[in-house]
């Protein structure tokens, strides 16, 4: 019960590690989070995120050289209630050698690191599944390790494993966060708004998946650049025909206007082979960058920075906006039920 009187505490402050273009942080502030800073080691993702989060400090540097004290220093020394973002996860993913050893894998240490001396009250960390899986050179699960060192901070850590599609988002996007909160905060984590069948696990209704069928640009409008040529679709018929005489598993993946798109990788810039739009036999293409970032959740003012494949990889390697707000949510009354009791 609030006293009469007693101001309530409503503004929350994050932090964005690894934030990339800073998908995540677009969704945390739609959810009335105040986004302090964002840092990243790439340059054209931290144009992007200081082009579109006015308000956010962004700051390009290897997180491995990054001091508490600076990130002090860059927000401000204001209270950080949460720490968010994705450390680079291709060495924890299935589309990867998954090589216990590659050094991208150890970066959650540094995001670990800063989280002990900079003692948020929740943390979220976004990662592929792949990691469930993945094991450390000595054999124990990378997961039990980060879940490990959670506790040892004083946080309550647990894995939710989703897909996006399930909360509104275009795209079927497998993806697991890891929800790190102090003891004495209740956190629920946001139920499914969306669903193939338009039910949820009880029965009740809700929506249906959201497809893609309004997202895509008439076929006139996009660019010949953005089609594949009679070569290249001779060589993947014939690629995919030899590897389905052997038992393999490759092909191109085609889009179904009334479903979600299949994932968007942060390699779709190669040739887009996961997520094709097919008119004909002739005629197929790949989706434009523009595209693929509605179909991640960006708005359409959202600017990106650097060239195209840049653009691509910025893209493809984000959280979407719409699940960062679905997130934001959750954690922001978790963080008033406490701060207001």
């Amino acid at each position: 019960m609030i006293k009469k009187g007693v101001h309530l505490m409503t503004e929350f402050n994050a932090l964005d590690l690894f934030c990339g273009a800073g998908g995540l942080s677009a969704g945390l502030e739609k959810a009335g989070i105040n986004v302090l800073a964002g840092i990243d080691f790439n340059e054209d993702a931290i144009e992007t995120f200081k082009k579109n989060h006015k308000g956010a400090q962004g700051l390009c540097k290897d997180m491995t050289q990054v001091s508490a004290s600076e990130v002090k220093r860059l927000c401000k020394n204001k209270k950080i209630h949460l720490i968010a973002g994705g450390p680079p996860c291709q060495g924890f993913s299935m589309a990867g050698k998954r090589v216990p050893s590659d050094p991208r894998n150890s970066l959650f240490k540094e995001f670990l690191r800063l989280v002990k001396s900079l003692n948020p009250d929740v943390c979220l960390m976004e990662n592929v599944r792949g990691l469930l899986s993945m094991k450390t050179p000595k054999g124990k699960k990378v997961i039990d390790v980060i879940l490990d060192e959670y506790r040892k901070l004083g946080y309550d850590a647990k894995v939710y494993s989703i897909n996006t599609a399930n909360y509104g988002v275009p795209q079927k996007r497998f993806r697991i966060f890891i929800i790190a909160k102090k003891k004495r905060i209740t956190f629920k984590f946001p139920k499914e708004t969306h669903s193939e069948t338009g039910k949820n696990h009880e029965g009740n209704r809700i929506k249906k998946w959201t497809s893609i069928n309004k997202i895509l640009e008439p076929k006139n409008k996009v660019e010949e650049k953005y089609f594949y040529s009679p070569k290249l679709i001779r060589g993947f018929k014939c690629r995919e025909k030899k590897n389905k005489e052997r038992g393999m598993g490759f092909g191109w993946k085609f889009l179904d206007l009334k479903k979600p798109s299949s994932t968007i990788s942060a390699r779709y810039y190669k040739d887009g082979a996961e997520a094709l739009v097919k008119y004909s036999e002739k005629e197929i293409r790949m989706l434009t960058p523009r595209e693929c970032a509605s179909i991640q959740s960006f708005p359409k003012s959202f600017k990106f920075c650097g060239s195209k494949n840049s653009t691509y990889q910025q893209i493809g390697n984000a959280v979407p906006p719409l699940m960062g707000k679905h997130l934001g949510l959750a954690i922001k009354k978790s963080l008033e039920d406490k701060y207001n009791d």
